[in-house]
């Protein structure tokens, strides 16, 4: 099973995610720092305020998880950026989500199949 360590600010924005993935079968793990991150971890979706600050944030990321994919979210990336590979690889990451994104962005940025995004929900919010 896929383990993916979600780092985001907003509690709301968290639990939306965390609910997603699991609803897909993959393992959610939540994280405020490096302090309280676990081993394991297949991606990292790390919320990040603005490219000019990404690469500090990821950077430490980068170095705890060297073999997991690294995915990029803020509100300050445009739709436009989610296909920029350029950009993705200038911030090293393997995937760009803008903020609002939906869950078949999620998956995509994370590489996997689209139909685990479509699965009926048991509980919508």
């Amino acid at each position: 099973m896929m383990r993916v360590l979600i780092v985001e600010r907003d509690r709301l924005h968290r639990d939306l995610i965390r609910e997603w993935l699991e609803e897909g079968g993959v393992q959610a793990v939540c994280a405020d720092d490096l302090a309280g991150a676990p081993a394991g971890i297949d991606a990292v979706l790390i919320d990040v305020a603005s490219q000019q600050q990404a690469h500090a944030i990821l950077l430490s990321w980068r170095r705890a998880y060297p073999h997991a994919a690294m995915v990029a979210a803020s509100g300050r990336f445009s739709p436009r950026d989610m296909a920029n590979d350029a950009m993705a690889r200038r911030l090293g990451v393997t995937g760009i989500l803008a903020k609002p994104f939906t869950r078949g962005d999620l998956w995509t940025a994370l590489g996997l199949p689209a139909e685990r995004a479509t699965r009926p929900s048991a509980t919508r919010r």
